[in-house]
This record gives structure tokens, C-alpha cells and sequence, in this order.
């Protein structure tokens, strides 16, 4: 898998669908975790480009994980 794929959560089923924004490894175990935002249709909206700024990828991690991304 890598990052912009559609993917689903086994647990979930069908029902929810995500985009992988990025990935970290745990220190501790060692285990490849994906970072994913959830694809909610009740969510999407609409923005001229101009109002748009872009977010690094580095901002974005520490955001969503307190752990080591690398």
C-alpha cells in the first residue's frame, strides 16, 4: 500500500472508507502503522483555490501522532 490509496479497515467492514496520508513505524515494535483520514461523503465541501494554503507533511504527522515518524 502506499500513500493516496482507498483502502478499508478489516473491522469495519465496507462501510468506512479512507485515504492513506502517510505511514510511521513504532519504536517499540517495530509495526508499519498507516496514517489515514476518513472519506466521509457528509463532510466534503468546497473552497475556492485561492482561499487554500498547503500543510507540510511534517505538520501533518504531528498532528495526528505523538510518535516517532520517520
Amino acid at each position: 500500500m502506499k500513500i493516496g490509496d482507498i483502502v478499508t479497515r478489516k473491522v469495519y467492514g465496507e462501510d468506512m472508507q479512507f485515504c492513506i496520508i502517510g505511514f510511521y513505524t513504532k519504536q517499540v515494535s517495530g509495526e508499519r502503522v498507516a496514517i489515514m483520514a476518513l472519506l466521509d461523503p457528509g463532510q466534503i465541501v468546497e473552497a475556492s483555490v485561492s482561499e487554500l494554503a498547503p500543510v507540510s507533511l511534517r505538520n501533518l504527522f504531528a498532528l495526528t501522532t505523538p510518535l516517532f515518524v520517520h
